[in-house]
C-alpha cells in the first residue's frame, strides 16, 4: 500500500512542479516567479511532515534535473529536501515566536531559489516573489481554515 502511495504522491509532485515551469514560461517575467511547487514542499514539510515525502521529493527532483535542467543529476532532489529539512525545523525550533512561519517560509524560499542567486537583480526578484508566494500561501491556509 506505501507502494502505491510513494507512486501517486510522485506523480503528484512532478506534476505540479511541471505546471510551475509551465506557469512561469507562460508569464514569462524575469522579476517574479510563482512557485506552487515551493508552496507544495512547504506545506508538507510544516503541516504534514512525514518520512513518506522523502522518495516523491526525490523523484520529482530527479526527474527535474533529467527533464528541465541543465544541472548534475540530484541537485533539485538535495535541493528540495533541504527546503523541506530547514522549514521544518526552522517552524519547530521558534515556535515560540511571532513570527515563525514568516522566518521559515523566507529562508526555506532563499533556499529554494539558490540557483539564481548569482544573477544581478536577485534582491528585487527575491522580495517580489517571496511577497507573492507568501500571499498566495496566506490565502490558501486561510481557505483551509475551518471558521464555522
Amino acid at each position: 500500500m506505501t507502494f502505491f502511495r510513494n507512486i501517486f504522491r510522485s506523480i503528484y509532485f512532478v506534476i505540479i512542479l511541471c505546471f510551475e515551469t509551465l506557469i512561469n514560461f507562460l508569464i514569462g517575467l524575469d522579476w517574479i516567479v510563482i512557485s506552487p511547487f515551493f508552496l507544495l514542499i512547504y506545506f508538507v514539510s510544516t503541516k504534514r511532515f512525514d518520512n513518506q515525502n522523502i522518495i516523491p521529493l526525490v523523484i520529482s527532483g530527479l526527474s527535474y534535473d533529467v527533464f528541465l535542467s541543465e544541472n548534475y543529476l540530484g541537485v533539485y532532489s538535495i535541493l528540495f529536501l533541504l527546503v523541506a529539512i530547514i522549514s521544518n525545523y526552522i517552524q519547530k525550533r521558534f515556535q515560540s515566536t511571532n513570527y515563525q512561519e514568516v522566518i521559515s517560509f523566507t529562508f526555506g524560499f532563499l533556499i529554494y531559489n539558490t540557483i539564481n542567486l548569482s544573477e544581478a537583480n536577485f534582491i528585487s526578484f527575491f522580495i517580489s516573489s517571496l511577497l507573492i508566494n507568501y500571499l498566495i500561501y496566506f490565502l490558501y491556509q486561510r481557505t483551509l481554515g475551518t471558521r464555522v
